[in-house]
Formats: structure tokens, C-alpha cells, sequence
């Protein structure tokens, strides 16, 4: 009785890459090397913004906007929802939603944006380091428990909580070129700008891993999730096929507002993906997040994942 385990990985591209069609270079970056990026999880969080210096250490409060349906909005400076301690070097943006940060460059390798013109930016020559506040905070979610070669500053607080709008998948490329945004992310956007202007839109693409196992050798826990690339020689599964299992199963198991397709009676596991695992001897399918950070959750229509949950197992229907 095989099961087959599916694991995604997620990463953060920031809010405006996709708006400002620099997709492509946010996965052309150094620390993109060797992703297989081929779910889309399009997601929305609340506008964060920096506070002033609060203490002789250096710390900053970060306020969240509140707003109402179509309306104006404004930051909680009442009820902070994070505060956060930049190292020797890092500071605020004047813009107020970001950091400057030149460690960026200096130890994560990212290459200066070409097109970057410091006549035209409001800070100049440190405007090429400017970073978005809330991927930065993910960064240093991402960083805990890590030990770090250099102080990259740290959060206290600051809970983040996406609302997933959207699933899709991609192809081996697609992230890849530049062929503009994906083709929900426009409707997506317009309606984050008409109805709650104070959430932003974020992608994270997700790298898939896939194992098959048989429940007597010890269950998920033990089993090895090596990358897509592996796992199509290893399962002997068609890399679409595991691809299209991935988006169904996820679309079935949180719940998106946007996903309508495989969502009535071709729900997975009664679905293309899952009557095509069944032909070939899968019984059941289980699926995964893996390294989500800690402080963050990704909330759908009928579920949530966050660092300590659980994968969620379907039961394919008998051929």
C-alpha cells in the first residue's frame, strides 16, 4: 500500500517585484540557485511600517495598518506587532516600510539592480540596498535557532500571518523569464487596491519534494523528500503528474478564494491528478510544508500551516 509524501518548500519574493516586472531577477538571484520553483502560493499580508527608535539599543516598534472595505487606512502606533534591532550598518529607510541594507550584497551576494539610478532615488547611493520591512522580518525568522557567521539583527514579536488568495503551478521555466505576471495576479491585485488597500500582495514560490514509501517502513517521519529533479527518477512518477497532485491536493486541503476549479465534485482526491496516482498503485498521498519559519502561518478558506503542523493525508479512491 505506497504512499506517496509531497513537500513544499516555500520562499518570499517581496511585494513589488511582481508590479515592477523584476520576477525574473528575483530568480536569477544568487540564493536561487538551484530552485525548481513550481507552485505559486499568491497570498496577502497587513502594510507594516517602522516606528522611531525606541531604546539606546538601537530597537524600532513595527505597526501594522488597519483599514476598512475600500477605504483610507493607518498604522496601530497604539499596539505594536513587532520590534525589531538592526546590527552595525543596517538602518531605516526613509520610506518608512523598508530598510537599508547593504549586508544584502556584501554577505548574501545579491547583485546591485542594474537599472537602479541614485540621481532619481530620494536616499541617493544607499537607496540600492533599500530592502521591503516584512521580507526582511521573514529573513530573520528564517534565521532562528541558525548560528550566523554575521550579525544580521534580530525580531522580537512580529507574527506573520498570510492570507492565501491563490494557488497555481508553473513550469520548469516559467518563473524563470520575463513574461509578465502571472495571469491572476492583475485581478488579484485590483481587488487588494479597491477592497483592503491596507494588505499588500506576496508570492511565494514553492520548491517540491516527493518520496514513495510503504507504511511499514516507518511512516513520513523517517522517509527522505529529495527535490522534484531526483524524485521523478526516484518514484518513477512523471514530473507533471507530481506537480499537478501538489497544486490539487493543496487547492483541497487549505482553500483559496481565488482556486474554483477542483473545487466541487473533481476535488482532489477525486480528481485528474489523484484518479491518475490511483492507475498506477498510489493509495494514499500526504502533503507537507517544510522549513516554513517560525513566527509565520499561511491561512487558507479551511485550513492553516505553520512550522509545527502536521502533513495532511487523502485517501485515494479504489480504481
Amino acid at each position: 500500500m505506497p504512499t506517496l509524501v509531497l513537500g513544499l518548500q516555500p520562499h518570499l519574493i517581496p511585494a513589488g517585484t511582481v508590479p515592477a516586472g523584476l520576477l525574473e531577477r528575483a530568480m536569477t538571484e544568487p540564493l536561487a540557485v538551484g530552485r525548481d520553483e513550481v507552485i505559486y502560493l499568491i497570498c496577502s499580508h497587513d502594510r507594516v511600517a517602522l516606528g522611531q527608535q525606541q531604546d539606546e539599543q538601537g530597537r524600532h516598534n513595527v505597526y501594522r495598518a488597519v483599514g476598512g472595505i475600500g477605504g483610507p487606512f493607518a498604522y496601530d502606533v497604539d499596539t505594536p506587532w513587532a520590534r525589531v534591532r538592526f546590527p552595525d550598518g543596517v538602518r531605516p529607510s526613509a520610506l518608512g516600510w523598508a530598510v537599508l541594507d547593504p549586508l544584502l550584497e556584501s554577505v548574501e551576494g545579491l547583485h546591485p539592480d542594474a537599472s537602479f539610478d541614485a540621481s532619481r532615488d530620494p536616499e541617493g547611493e544607499d537607496g540600492r540596498h533599500r530592502h521591503e520591512l516584512l521580507p526582511w522580518i521573514f529573513d530573520r525568522h528564517l534565521e532562528v535557532g541558525r548560528e550566523q557567521e554575521v550579525d544580521r539583527g534580530a525580531v522580537e514579536g512580529g507574527e506573520i500571518e498570510f492570507r492565501l488568495e491563490y494557488i497555481g503551478k508553473a513550469g520548469v521555466e516559467a518563473l524563470r523569464r520575463a513574461t509578465g505576471p502571472h495571469h491572476k495576479m492583475p485581478l488579484i491585485l485590483g481587488r487588494m487596491l479597491m477592497y483592503a488597500p491596507h494588505r499588500l500582495v506576496y508570492v511565494l514560490p514553492c520548491d517540491i519534494g516527493a518520496a514513495v514509501y510503504e507504511p511499514e517502513q516507518g511512516g513520513p517521519p523517517s522517509v527522505q523528500v529529495p527535490r522534484l529533479v531526483e524524485a521523478v527518477e526516484s518514484t518513477g512518477i512523471p514530473r507533471e503528474l507530481l506537480i499537478g497532485a501538489a497544486e490539487e491536493a493543496l487547492i483541497a486541503a487549505l482553500g483559496t478564494a481565488e482556486n474554483r476549479r477542483n473545487t466541487g465534485t473533481r476535488q482532489f482526491p477525486r480528481s485528474d491528478a489523484g484518479d491518475r496516482l490511483a492507475a498506477i498503485g498510489i493509495d494514499d498521498v500526504v502533503i507537507a510544508f517544510r522549513s516554513i519559519p517560525e513566527r509565520v502561518m499561511i491561512r487558507g478558506e479551511r485550513a492553516s500551516v505553520d512550522r509545527g503542523s502536521r502533513g495532511i493525508r487523502f485517501e485515494l479512491p479504489r480504481v
